[in-house]
């Protein structure tokens, strides 16, 4: 039997992720039968393959996750949208049905995917999620709120639209919508509540890959628009915009004063100033080089970048300033204990990658030169810093900021390079 490497992306579901279904069609038989093989990782972490067999995809993936619902389902519809050429994903809407004579349900599912077994296997599994079906142990301890107040939601719309004149695909998609502003809203909340005593349990209550997507089961690479500054991010790919153009979108920070402690430490002029220092219009462009947002972690790792390409950080002045920032600074400033694991890495990287010194190399002529031409100037190398941040991901996992964290090369492209300003 082939083993397969699991080490690729797993896309989350509540507390279980699926990876790359594969596909095979018996071809041998008068009455050809589709088997599907997806690995799913379960809370405990470990990867199992589920298998199923049916008559065609929608079917052979409805009996391979049987196992992870309360209920028995069937697949009442599924549409696939496949991309014309190699570069695109294959985009899944699927319409779930509970086998249930008494009191059928119904709940929709999207995903897009690289390939059209995963993508309906992640539709599949988020339909069983948002309409309720999924086991409680599965899902994310929010998560299990948000199926409780979806239900009620859906109940009470059934009763004022008289639900028997509703097509099954309507009631489907208003469970869908609503289970997924539920989510959006709950990763909102517990970053903005962040600031609770219970600060880590917060941050990892909900189920923030919800912030992430986009109607059509997409997930942002970016989120530049937006007025809330927990949502703003960058991401990576965007080498042919300018740093002006990305920072004329990033959202005012909270309205308080920087705290003399933080200028002491941080400001270039301050006494006891640390290696990296840096002006705060010159800090907000390594934001954007380093494709970050404004979140507490993703503030960690740029200082630890930052600090880190002076090659001259001592591990005692790595420790004083773990404790400064995590014990002496005030809210919203202060850096807890666990996303120092961000501010290491982001050390690490600055160390090992080519970049020298980033605190005093910006120049204002680099605000209008496309983003991968100052990348490439500074040193600042994409491929290896979505390696870090895979690893980010991995020690930080279920925050806001590790699920929006560019992992994956964007697809190539015939395109010519990027021209250098003059």
């Amino acid at each position: 039997m082939t083993r397969r490497d699991h080490s690729e992306t797993l896309i989350p579901v509540g507390r279980i992720a699926l990876g790359r279904a594969v596909l095979v069609y018996d071809t041998w038989t008068v009455q050809p039968e589709a088997h599907v093989t997806i690995p799913i990782r379960g809370p405990r972490g470990g990867i199992e393959p589920f298998i199923g067999t049916g008559d065609d995809l929608a079917a052979a993936v409805a009996a391979a996750l049987q196992s992870l619902s309360m209920v028995p389902f069937a697949i009442a519809a599924c549409d696939v949208v496949r991309p014309r050429d190699d570069g695109r994903a294959c985009a899944a809407t699927v319409l779930v049905r509970a086998l249930d004579p008494a009191r059928p349900r119904y709940t929709t599912g999207h995903a897009t995917a690289h390939d059209e077994p995963t993508a309906v296997a992640v539709a599949v599994a988020r339909g069983l999620a948002a309409g309720g079906f999924l086991q409680p142990r599965l899902l994310t301890p929010g998560g299990r709120d948000v199926e409780a107040s979806t239900e009620r939601i859906v109940r009470g719309i059934e009763r004022l639209t008289a639900a028997a004149t509703l097509p099954p695909e309507t009631v489907g998609a208003v469970r869908g919508l609503v289970a997924h502003e539920l989510h959006r809203f709950g990763a909102g909340l517990a970053i903005l509540a962040a600031h609770a005593p219970d600060r880590e349990g917060v941050l990892t209550r909900f189920d923030a890959q919800a912030a992430l997507e986009l109607p059509a089961g997409s997930t942002k690479t970016s989120d530049t628009r937006t007025s809330d500054w927990w949502e703003w991010f960058p991401g990576l790919d965007n080498d042919a915009r300018t740093l002006r153009e990305v920072l004329a979108e990033l959202p005012a920070a909270p309205a308080t004063a920087i705290p003399w402690i933080v200028r002491l430490f941080e400001n270039p002029a301050g006494w006891l100033r640390l290696h990296g220092a840096i002006h705060l219009k010159d800090h907000d462009m390594i934001h954007v080089l380093l494709g970050r947002g404004l979140l507490d972690q993703d503030e960690a790792f740029v200082i630890g970048f930052t600090m880190g390409s002076t090659k001259a950080v001592s591990s005692a002045e790595r420790a004083w300033f773990g404790f400064v920032v995590s014990r002496l600074y005030p809210e919203p400033y202060r850096i807890s204990q666990r996303m120092l694991a961000a501010y290491d890495l982001g050390l690490e990287a600055g160390r090992e990658l080519d970049v020298k010194d980033l605190h005093c190399v910006l120049r204002d002529d680099m605000l209008d030169r496309p983003l991968g031409a100052v990348r490439r100037e500074l040193g600042i190398d994409s491929r290896r810093l979505r390696e870090f941040y895979a690893r980010e991901r991995a020690a930080l996992p279920g925050t806001l900021a590790s699920s929006r964290l560019p992992l994956d090369l964007p697809a190539a492209t015939d395109q010519p390079p990027l021209p250098e300003a003059a």
